[in-house]
Formats: structure tokens, sequence, C-alpha cells
């Protein structure tokens, strides 16, 4: 296991040796570097050092920390950005939202810190690539977790949730409202009687589902300007496909609701990577409805897989994630390999059919004998 560096940049040196302090207590086992003067940032490293996380002061005396973190950005992309500043006020924010990928405010806490730390732990567990890293650690890939979702995160992560507070957070963007309402009243969840009351339906859902659906439907009101109408309709229709036959197939199978919601979940988180990736290739823009290459390429469940880990996500859902384009095709247990097959599964039959020979291919690999005869009833 590779020893993971940071590199602190800060005019300050009394706030440079507080945060190396911090820093170490925290994490051992990490490298700190240290440099007080912004322009000299790279000879701060030894030769071939490559920082997992740089940690910039906004407001110093040759250059601001968004230029730095820009700068950075060009020459080393695969290192995550963290601006820190007193200043959070909406035009700074705005300004420094492309650049990095965390803003902590200062006075911050450990437990800041700890937190950045542990989103970087999570993304070298997945074992990304250096050309990976590079590619998606470039300025456009990245954006902040939407406001709604944090605010809804810190309601839902207290002790005593109050969903009636939820609801009203969540009435305000009517358009997530609805969709919320529309899938709580879906036949798949198995309720006979219709609800109009958001309340009720987050109940129905479950908080994480909940929070799944706000943070997919946010990311694309974010993204809507950057991407043709048609494709941004397309994209979203297709995640909540995706989700809802996720959850049918796994419960076919056999998994439990909470392995039910886990399946659906990943399946319908897929769509902001696929937004993303589009918003910022130019490739894809002039796709049509009928042109589906974006669903199968493996940079949109990668893009996913990224984003979310620096939100925070567990490493478990993102390899659920990444397991829909490269299954264990040999998993039978009740399991998370046996659901990214699920995902895998779901994903061609929304694609494609396949011819016979390729059919056969298949039903070959796979070992659980029920999957087996679902693909020969289903993906013909």
């Amino acid at each position: 296991m590779k020893r993971l560096t940071a590199l602190f940049i800060d005019d300050d040196v009394f706030m440079l040796k507080a945060l190396q302090r911090t820093a170490r207590r925290a994490k051992p086992d990490w490298d700190f570097y240290l440099c007080e003067h912004c322009n000299d940032w790279q000879s701060a490293l030894p030769e071939g050092v490559i920082p997992d996380v740089v940690f910039c002061d906004y407001l110093m005396p040759q250059k601001n920390g968004d230029e730095v973190l820009l700068e950075i950005a060009n020459i080393i992309p695969s290192a995550v950005r963290v601006l820190l500043t007193g200043d959070t006020g909406e035009d700074v924010v705005t300004k420094v939202s492309a650049i990095t990928h965390f803003v902590l405010k200062k006075p911050f806490s450990a437990d800041d810190l700890s937190h950045v730390f542990s989103c970087i732990e999570r993304l070298n567990a997945l074992n990304f690539n250096l050309e990976t890293r590079n590619k998606f650690g470039r300025i456009g890939y990245y954006f902040a977790l939407p406001t709604i979702v944090t605010e809804l995160q810190q309601l839902f992560g207290s002790e005593d949730v109050d969903i009636e507070q939820a609801a009203a957070l969540i009435i305000q963007e009517s358009f997530i409202a609805a969709k919320i309402i529309q899938i709580a009243n879906s036949a798949f969840l198995g309720y006979c009687r219709q609800t109009v009351s958001l309340e009720e339906a987050i109940k129905r859902l479950g908080l994480k589902m909940t929070e799944t659906i706000v943070i997919s439907m946010a990311v694309g009101d974010c993204l809507r300007t950057k991407i043709p109408a048609n494709l941004h309709r397309l994209i979203n229709e297709w995640a909540f496909n995706f989700s809802n036959q996720s959850r049918q197939l796994s419960q076919y199978f056999g998994f439990n609701s909470a392995m039910q919601d886990s399946v659906s979940m990943a399946a319908l988180l897929t769509g902001i990577g696929q937004l993303a990736l589009i918003a910022e290739s130019d490739e894809y823009i002039n796709s049509s409805d009928n042109d589906k290459q974006f669903f199968v390429a493996r940079d949109a469940s990668i893009l996913t897989v990224y984003i979310l880990t620096l939100w925070g996500f567990s490493v478990d859902l993102c390899k659920m994630i990444l397991m829909q384009d490269n299954p264990n095709f040999s998993a039978q247990d009740v399991n998370e390999d046996k659901l990214g097959l699920i995902m895998y599964l779901v994903k061609l039959k929304l694609l494609c059919k396949l011819e016979n020979t390729e059919k056969e291919a298949l039903k070959n690999l796979v070992a659980d004998t029920k999957i087996v005869a679902w693909i020969d009833e289903n993906l013909s």
C-alpha cells in the first residue's frame, strides 16, 4: 500500500505548522510537505513525489489560492484540490467552485481535515490508474455537492430525523418533490394506495433512497445548461428506468429490501457520471436519441465513482457501480457481486438485443443457473 501525500501551502508559517501537527495526529502514516511561498510549491516537493491532495490558503500576498490551485490542476491534475478560506461569500465560492474539490472555511476543525483525508483514502482504495486520476482531476469534471443535498444530509444525519422539516426543504424544488411522490407511488414499491403527501412519500422510500433521488435530480439541474435538452431528458429517463429494473430483478433473485435499495441507488447514481461526461466531452454533444453510446461508456461509471468518492460515499457502493461494467460472472451468493452482475444484465437488456451466439457465450460465463434461465428468456 503506497503512502499517501499531502502538500500544505500558506504564507502563514504558524498556520502551516498547526496544519502539519493536526494532520500528523490524524494520519501518522501519511507524508506531509509544507510550502510558505506559493510560487515555489513545486520545489517544496521532493523529486518524483506527486501529492494526492493539496491544501492552499485563499488570501496570500503573491497570488490568491484559486490561482495556485488552477496552476496545480494544469500541472498535476490527479491531485485533489482543497481551498482554505475565511471568506465563504457567494462570489468567492462561485469563483473557486470549478477549480477546487473542497472548500474549508476557517477556522476549520480536525474533523474537517479528517473528512478530506478519508475521501482521499477511499479514492486510493479504488486503485484508479494515474491516467484516470489525471483525466477526471482536470477542471470541469468535478463539481460540489448541491446545496439542497448537503442541507438534507444534515437533517437526515440527526438522531431524531424530522421528516416534516425534510419535506419542507425538498418542496422548495417542486420538480424534485414531484419525482419523489411519483416514485413512491410506483407499482414496484408494492403500495396499493396512492399518496400525494411528500412526507409519506419520504417514509415509503426511506431516507437513503430519498437522498439519492434528490442528488440525481439536483445534479441534473446543475448541468442542465451544459447539455442539449434531448440528451438531458434521455439520460434522466434512462437512470430512473435502470434503477427501477435493477430493483425489480434483485427482488426476483431473492434479495432483501435493503439490498434492493442498494442496487437501485447504485444504478440511479450512474446517471451523474453520464451527465458530467457529456457536459465536458464534445464527442457526445451531437448524439441522437437513438445513439446510446454514452450508456456503455465505461468512463461514465468511473466518473460517477470519482465524484461520489470525493462526496464521501462508501467504497462498497462505488465498487458496485463499477461492477456494472466488469461483473463477477461466477457470483452465486446473495451479495454485492451478484448485484453488480444484475446491473450488468439490466444494462444489456435496456441497450440491445443479443445475437444467439452472443447470448450463448454469456450463458456459458454465468455460474448461477437461475440467472442463466433469465438470460435465456429476456436477452433475445
